[in-house]
């Protein structure tokens, strides 16, 4: 399986790649750190910029990217959106498809078009295109409900459990052209269910995951695919049905213990959006962002709630 060779790749030293966007041309290398905003919003929220913050924080060695599925220009004077001014390895980007699905194998389940007649199409292209990015590039990829609490530089080739046997992918980190993004993009293109919300995200990944890396019975880690697979308590530390945690006052002293064998806390944005984050209650997602993304915490503190 081959990679496609852009015309324009040759603007790029050899140990990066081309990416090319609705409105510009960059070339990134492998530590880079991937968000989707995929909604069609032309801005952040509260909570996506916290991510992002907390991303760029522990990172400042790394680039950071947003793709935005906006079809229309970014709305940088958005509050959540201009204080990123600040960080110089923070980058808003408009996706151009057309652009990043050649040269994967997704790229005829792209062309084809089944997917623009699935009730779960923004799910679904959220799916895909993690995979691609990562499969052309290499890198970092984080769903926009999470906060990063300390850096994922050394990372590598990893995934992380979301349940006792289960993995999830609100987090991935993958070298370009890993052995297990191959099998997962392929199956996605033979297997793909317009229909399913869910069997072309995790429920794929686990599949392949079983099936061709053979992991053992007792760790998983230990695996032909070479993938280094982290206990739940590293991303998910809450369960999905636990969520209301999050936002709960707690007492300080059990703050700031809560997570300390966590990378990342993702709070399960698709079960909580009527939940809100109320500054003052001192809950767990108060005090990481507070934390870890200051500088967006700032802003929702005049706010009151995120």
């Amino acid at each position: 399986m081959t990679f496609y060779d852009d015309p324009l790749n040759r603007k790029c030293e050899s140990n990066t790649n081309l990416l090319r966007t609705k409105d510009t041309m960059e070339c990134l290398a492998a530590n880079t750190i991937f968000f989707l905003e995929t909604s069609n919003s032309s801005h952040l929220s509260a909570r996506q910029a916290c991510a992002v913050e907390s991303a760029a924080l522990h990172h400042p060695e790394w680039q950071v990217r947003v793709l935005f599925a906006s079809s229309q220009p970014l709305n940088l004077t958005n509050s959540f959106m201009e204080l990123f001014t600040l960080f110089g390895n923070v980058r808003f980007l408009r996706m151009e498809l057309d652009f990043i699905m050649p040269g994967t194998p997704l790229w005829y389940w792209y062309q084809k078009g089944s997917w623009r007649s699935s009730p779960h199409k923004i799910v679904h292209l959220s799916d895909a295109i993690r995979l691609c990015l990562l499969w052309k590039y290499g890198g970092i990829y984080l769903d926009t409900d999470v906060i990063v609490l300390r850096s994922l530089s050394k990372l590598r080739n990893a995934v992380s459990f979301d349940s006792g046997t289960n993995l999830g992918n609100s987090f991935l980190s993958f070298d370009r052209g890993q052995s297990l993004l191959r099998f997962t993009l392929a199956d996605y293109v033979s297997s793909y269910n317009p229909y399913s919300f869910a069997n072309n995200g995790p429920v794929l990944l686990n599949r392949n995951f079983k099936e061709h890396c053979k992991p053992k019975f007792n760790n998983a880690t230990d695996n032909i695919c070479h993938v280094n697979v982290l206990p739940r308590k590293s991303v998910y530390p809450i369960d999905y049905s636990q969520w209301q945690v999050y936002f709960k006052p707690q007492t300080a002293t059990l703050s700031e213990t809560a997570f300390n064998s966590s990378y990342v806390i993702h709070v399960w944005n698709k079960m909580n959006s009527d939940g809100k984050m109320m500054v003052g209650d001192n809950s767990w997602y108060e005090m990481a962002m507070k934390r870890h993304c200051p500088k967006v915490y700032e802003l929702v503190a005049d706010i009151g709630y995120a």
